[in-house]
């Protein structure tokens, strides 16, 4: 029963008659002024009761503090019944609630503060023309002579002698000939041609400075983070108290 909500001795006292549970605002209260002669002022229950709720580890993105989020979350349900029996078995369910939606929103956050332009930005716009021209020239020149000599000695002697001497002066020799052949060959090669590069570049850039309206900018990412907390919102409605 209702008695459960005695939570370390900080929890409120409901009365067994009531059926229906208790909100975030009567919660905070107990968690945060329970005791205290100085009552903390309503708009700051959040901020300095939100870690008693969430005490437990979920992603959130670095875009975004723990505890302005947490404030927002509490803030925003603060006159909502809790839709369970127990404040434990509330954030038991919003654990698994924030573990299971906060990824894909954590994505959006950082996906919108990466498109933010805040200052100026420059553009560039311009032409790159580049013109080459090559030629190739190579010289090549190779030059060959082969010189080829053939003797043909040729001597008959119808009388010949047991031993002859010096057969080539002839005093012995019937018939005689001597031919000599000589040849000679030159092979010539050349090759020609010309090898250049040349390299033309052209660029031309034109380059504009724009100053960005940063209160429009502001404006923008303030109504897209709206956006996701809306349907951050709408997620946690199964965790609270439904009128019927």
């Amino acid at each position: 029963m209702w008695n459960d909500y005695f939570y370390y001795g900080f929890m409120p006292f409901i009365p067994i008659m009531n059926e229906k549970p208790p909100t975030i605002y009567s919660l905070l209260q107990s968690i945060v002024n329970y005791g205290k002669d100085e009552q903390t002022k309503i708009k700051d229950l959040a901020s300095e009761g939100r870690t008693t709720i969430f005490d437990f580890d979920y992603p959130l993105s670095s875009k975004i503090t723990k505890e302005e989020f947490e404030t927002i979350i509490l803030n925003h349900f603060l006159m909502r019944r809790i839709g369970f029996d127990t404040l434990t078995a509330f954030k038991i369910q919003l654990n698994v609630k924030l573990n299971e939606i906060m990824p894909m929103y954590n994505k959006l956050i950082d996906l919108l503060y990466k498109n933010i332009d805040l200052g100026e930005i420059t553009e560039k716009t311009g032409t790159d023309n580049r013109t080459v021209d090559n030629t190739t020239s190579n010289s090549l020149s190779n030059t060959s002579n082969t010189t080829h000599q053939n003797i043909s000695d040729r001597r008959n002697s119808n009388t010949p002698q047991n031993q002859l001497d010096n057969i080539r002066n002839g005093k012995y020799v019937t018939e005689y000939n001597y031919d000599t052949d000589n040849s000679t060959n030159q092979d010539t090669s050349s090759t020609t041609g010309s090898s250049e590069s040349n390299t033309e570049d052209n660029n031309i850039y034109q380059e504009t400075t724009k100053r960005v309206n940063l209160l429009d900018e502001y404006i923008k990412v303030n109504e897209e983070i709206k956006n996701i907390y809306t349907m951050i919102f709408k997620d946690l409605e199964c965790l609270f108290y439904q009128l019927v």
